[in-house]
């Protein structure tokens, strides 16, 4: 069962990544939200020296989107963005704490050994797809989406919220509205910054996808990490 969630996740969060929200913005009281100019953006991103004085960790915690389902540790998310971070002149280190099948009460039970033991600087929360296709209430979701969000601000660590844009078929019809406010509600609500659209520009590319139809390929995560790279480079900085 966790595997066949494992794989529909992608689909769901393919529809749904929106704005860096891991790429995030500020403090402001609203969340910030990339901009879907992406190849603009990206030009305007050029190698900074000495831009940290020391090493800035990230934790993305996630479920096969982050893990990188049937992709080698190189190829997935967290590996790619750290590459790219890099050659920006930015001393990163990005933790990969995906694990495939897991919901948002699963991410909360590992929170001690995924995120505490990393000491993170920021933590990015890419969970809840799982919820969802399980037919779980948002009202789950939300309260261990919140239990993450208040450990980690507790801890001080700076939060980016990857929000979910859930399209399913009838069965989850009278899921979809719950979950699509979820996330804005609670970026407002905690003030972090929301990453809309987690797999936006490819989970409709059957090129960048695998033979499944809905976990990315290599050039598919690639191609999710242009937006995030540059949303949490513009976290770095603040």
């Amino acid at each position: 069962m966790v595997e066949m969630r494992s794989f529909c996740v992608a689909l769901v969060f393919g529809c749904f990544l929106s704005a860096c929200s891991s790429e995030v913005s500020d403090n402001a009281q609203t969340p910030t939200v990339a901009s879907d100019a992406t190849d603009e953006i990206l030009v305007r991103v050029e190698p900074v020296e000495d831009a940290m004085s020391e090493t800035k960790t990230i934790v993305i915690l996630g479920d096969s989107l982050t893990a990188g389902y049937n992709l080698a540790q190189s190829e997935a998310l967290p590996a790619v963005i750290e590459r790219r971070l890099k050659s920006n002149g930015l001393s990163v280190k990005l933790v990969n704490a995906g694990v495939s099948g897991d919901t948002t009460a699963m991410g909360l039970a590992r929170y001690d050994w995924s995120v505490s033991s990393a000491d993170p600087d920021i933590l990015v929360i890419a969970l809840g797809a799982n919820d969802f296709l399980s037919g779980f209430p948002a009202e789950v979701a939300q309260e261990n989406l919140e239990a993450i969000i208040e450990r980690a601000q507790a801890d001080g660590i700076s939060v980016v919220l990857a929000g979910l844009e859930p399209r399913w078929p009838e069965t989850y019809e009278m899921l979809q509205p719950g979950y699509a406010k979820l996330y804005p509600d609670l970026a407002e609500a905690y003030d972090v910054p929301l990453y809309e659209g987690f797999m936006r520009g490819v989970w409709d590319e059957p090129d960048l996808l695998m033979l499944d139809g809905l976990h990315p390929t290599v050039e598919g995560v690639e191609k999710m990490a242009d937006r995030l790279t540059v949303f949490l480079a513009g976290q770095l900085a603040e």
